[in-house]
């Protein structure tokens, strides 16, 4: 428990959240109601669930798996990049960023794949590929259900931008050196079966808490108890500073969210569609892309341009979007190096390249 807390103490976001939330506090009409517990519990499910694949050595049999099945260091990184925009389409993209880059860093162990790169583009492509589905991330849901829109008008919305996106992503592996990898790797990695279809069918439970389909404390007693019968030890490993992290930055946006200047800004910079697309993609910056949906929604009927603002809005800062707050945590601790500062720079630098270009996209279809 010590060795808990004192993880908890030294780590320097929880510690920056933390004293800005206390000053948020303070100096802000926070409410109880501002921190996003289904969020929470969803994280804390999820991080109990991939870190029992890991301590079950499952993550390490799929990234065997994964390299055995690719010729090319370039051919792995598609994979993973597919994986990641898919599965953000059909499981978020927080669960995309908890799952792949703990598999990525085991393939790592393999081949020389460039760490922050590949999990910058890998954060990327699971905001970009969430924004395709209506359950792919909380603001989809948000806007399907402020706006009432069927499945059909959402999906006209997502497709295009979604198709665009996916083009985007086979040209970013061509900047990836296309070296032969070894293939005949020796996967003897012995998997318990019944624990693993146990694990399977836990993490089906938990994911329709994410979904809400089912509530998600209920998803959250299920990766607890799976935790006490398939691995006990798996509770040392669960990143609690990010799930404190993240209850720091809800209380924080909440604060910023309910600044009188802040209102008044937000009401004259969405008068058209193109100021409401350009006022979604700079305060996602500042506030997240969730924060930004729900606080814009209020003042227009831009639905449109709205969704496309906080898609490519998730792109750019570290919380532009919780997946890229994820993609720092899951880096800082899987890493050896645990050089954030560099991390910091090239993802930023990644995360601006693609917003400036899905910004010229995003304009561009609001023309046509």
């Amino acid at each position: 428990m010590l060795n808990l807390i004192k993880k908890i103490l030294i780590d320097k976001t929880f510690l920056v959240t933390f004293i800005l939330s206390i000053v948020s506090l303070l100096a802000g009409n926070v409410r109880i109601t501002d921190i996003d517990f289904k969020t929470i519990y969803s994280l804390a499910s999820l991080l109990i669930i991939v870190s029992i694949y890991q301590d079950l050595g499952i993550l390490k049999y799929i990234a065997n798996y994964i390299v055995s099945k690719c010729h090319s260091s370039r051919n792995v990184f598609l994979v993973l990049l597919l994986c990641s925009f898919v599965g953000s389409m059909l499981f978020t993209n927080d669960v995309a960023i908890l799952t792949l880059v703990p598999i990525f860093f085991n393939i790592k162990k393999y081949i020389n794949l460039p760490s922050i790169v590949t999990i910058s583009l890998l954060a990327i492509y699971a905001n970009l590929g969430s924004s395709i589905t209506p359950f792919g991330n909380p603001q989809n849901i948000y806007i399907v259900s402020f706006y009432k829109l069927s499945i059909s008008q959402f999906l006209g919305m997502s497709l295009i931008l979604g198709s665009i996106a996916l083009v985007t992503l086979f040209i970013s592996c061509l900047f990836i050196d296309n070296e032969k990898v070894n293939t005949n790797l020796d996967n003897n990695q012995v998997i318990d079966r019944k624990k693993a279809t146990l694990l399977i069918a836990s993490s089906l439970v938990v994911l329709l808490g994410v979904l809400s389909v089912i509530p998600i404390y209920f998803s959250l007693i299920i990766s607890i108890l799976s935790g006490i019968f398939l691995s006990k030890k798996v509770f040392l490993h669960v990143d609690y500073a990010i799930i404190l992290t993240f209850v720091n930055f809800f209380i924080i946006v909440g604060a910023v969210s309910k600044i009188g200047l802040v209102h008044h800004l937000v009401t004259i910079t969405t008068q058209n569609s193109i100021s409401t697309f350009i006022s979604a993609c700079i305060t996602s910056q500042f506030i997240s892309n969730v924060p930004t949906a729900v606080l814009l929604s209020k003042f227009t009927d831009n639905v449109y341009p709205l969704f496309l603002g906080v898609s490519v809005g998730g792109l750019g800062t570290l919380i532009a979007s919780l997946a890229n707050l994820l993609a720092l945590r899951q880096y800082s601790a899987y890493s050896q190096n645990h050089t954030n500062f560099k991390f910091f720079k090239i993802f930023t630098f990644l995360n601006i390249l693609f917003l400036s270009v899905f910004v010229l996209i995003g304009l561009l279809l609001l023309f046509l």
